[in-house]
Formats: structure tokens, C-alpha cells, sequence
């Protein structure tokens, strides 16, 4: 989430929030509110649950206003909520088949520079999981997952067997799916749905 200006006497409005000033929070809102929405339309894709999301932590921001007083750096404050509210939806997705189905049905393909930007950022990720496997299950998971290539193709050119190949692709898996889980809260289909776009 980056801004171009920033908000003028953003501390003396936030201040003003937080003693319940309503015209002060809605100043707050009308500057950051883009900002939110594109964060959460990135993972979500869907402009009727970002629309949402965002009521939803801004409502989440003005029900706890009175912490508002010692947040000195409020665009991170905001991007923390948004960043947790949104995987945290994100975990309930993967449990409520008609929000999963209307995320996954929207990941379909980058259409800014901005998305490009946020795959590349999941790439990265990705690999530095990738670093942590054996080359051998490196290699494995390159032909089978990126390059598309069967069991049987990945066997005949590394040389191994296809059960081999197998054990390799499941071990990648499980080490990838755990890793998503703990340091982005969110289940393996959506990440992986995400990364092929």
C-alpha cells in the first residue's frame, strides 16, 4: 500500500477520530480508502467481496478509534488490519465453497502492472521455500508444477523413476503447503490458484 501525498494534519485528525469525530474519520477514510480496496482486491479479485472487506475493516478501525490517539504511523496501522482481516477471510474461504468458488473463479489473469508486481512478490516467495528442498526435489517440482511436464516425463529426464518422481512432488507439497499456512495464514489452493493465473 503506497501514497503519493500524504494527509494533511493526519496526527491532529487521527486524534480527532479517536475523541469520536466523525468528519475527522471520514477525511480518514475518503484518503486511505483506494489504498485498502486495491490491497484486498489483489487477493480477492472480486470487486463485490473487496467492496465489502473494506466497510469491514474501516468499521473495525472507527469500533477501536480510541487507540487511534497512539498510532504515529497510521497507514501501517491500516495495512496490518487489512492485511490480517483479509486472511483471515481467506481461511474462512477455504471452508465456505460459494466465497471459495467466486475467489477462484475471478483468479484468472493479471490485468495491471500492479498484479504483476504483487506475482512477483509470490514468485519470490516461492522460491525461497523452493531453496530450502533438496535440488533433487527442486528440480522435481520446476518440471511438474512449473513446467508442466507429467511424472513419467520428469522420471525420463532426470533419470529416476516415476514413484521417485512421486515422493519428490509430495514432499514438495507438504514443505510448500506448511510454509503457506504459517507465514501467509492462507490454505495451498488459493496460493496456488494466485501463482497460476
Amino acid at each position: 500500500m503506497t501514497i503519493k501525498t500524504a494527509l494533511e494534519n493526519e496526527i491532529e485528525l487521527l486524534q480527532q477520530a479517536a475523541a469520536g469525530d466523525a468528519n475527522a474519520f471520514a477525511r480518514l477514510y475518503n484518503h486511505y480508502r483506494s489504498l485498502v480496496y486495491r490491497f484486498i482486491y489483489k487477493y480477492l479479485k472480486s470487486t463485490q467481496l473487496t467492496d465489502d472487506l473494506t466497510q469491514e475493516i474501516f468499521i473495525k478501525v472507527w469500533e477501536n478509534k480510541a487507540a487511534l490517539t497512539d498510532r504515529q504511523a497510521f497507514k501501517s496501522y491500516l495495512f496490518t488490519i487489512s492485511r490480517n482481516h483479509t486472511f483471515n477471510f481467506l481461511k474462512r474461504a477455504a471452508i465456505d465453497t460459494n466465497a471459495k468458488s467466486i475467489i477462484l473463479n475471478n483468479y484468472t489473469r493479471p490485468d495491471s502492472l500492479e498484479e504483476d508486481l504483487q506475482t512477483k512478490d509470490y514468485m519470490e516467495y516461492l522460491q525461497s521455500i523452493l531453496a530450502t528442498l533438496t535440488p533433487q526435489s527442486r528440480e522435481v517440482f520446476r518440471l511438474c508444477r512449473q513446467e508442466y511436464k507429467s511424472y513419467e516425463e520428469a522420471a525420463e529426464i532426470l533419470g529416476i523413476s516415476r514413484s521417485a518422481v512421486k515422493k519428490h512432488m509430495i514432499k514438495s507439497m507438504k514443505t510448500l503447503g506448511d510454509a503457506v499456512k504459517r507465514d501467509l495464514g492462507i490454505p495451498l489452493g488459493i496460493f496456488l490458484a494466485y501463482m497460476v493465473r
